[in-house]
């Protein structure tokens, strides 16, 4: 398997143009999750960049907030522990092979595990302050 960047799925390449990079999904909330045979299936989650500057309170200053839906088709092999309402995700990689695709995600809080399927493609949803 070979590692991959986000912005190598299709759809990829214009989440990353928006946000201005790719977004790492350290901290990331995993909003949805929804496994189908037959059918496509879909893990959503709200990103945001966290910058170095803090507001008033003293917590870091977060822009971009997005929901980025991954569409995973034609799944191959689902491997998920501490399966909760919802999580807080650690971060996301991903590895291509001829195979497929791999999304595994750790979690701070939550479920997390791997997910391969033959093909898997991003959309996202810009979300303003306070929507989320």
């Amino acid at each position: 398997m070979a590692k991959a960047a986000i912005g190598d799925l299709e759809g990829g390449a214009a989440l990353c143009a928006w946000f201005e990079g790719a977004p790492s999904f350290h901290d990331a909330t995993l909003r949805e999750l929804e496994l189908r045979q037959g059918a496509p299936s879909r893990l959503i989650t709200h990103a945001f960049r966290m910058g170095s500057e803090v507001d008033a309170q003293g917590y870091f200053r977060l822009t971009k907030h997005v929901d980025v839906t991954f569409t995973i088709f034609e799944l191959i092999e689902v491997q998920l522990f501490e399966f909760t309402e919802a999580g807080i995700m650690f971060g996301l990689d991903i590895e291509i092979d001829t195979d497929g695709t791999t999304l595994s995600f750790d979690s701070s809080y939550g479920v997390h595990g791997r997910i391969k399927a033959k093909r898997v493609v991003v959309s996202f949803e810009p979300r303003p302050i306070g929507s989320f």
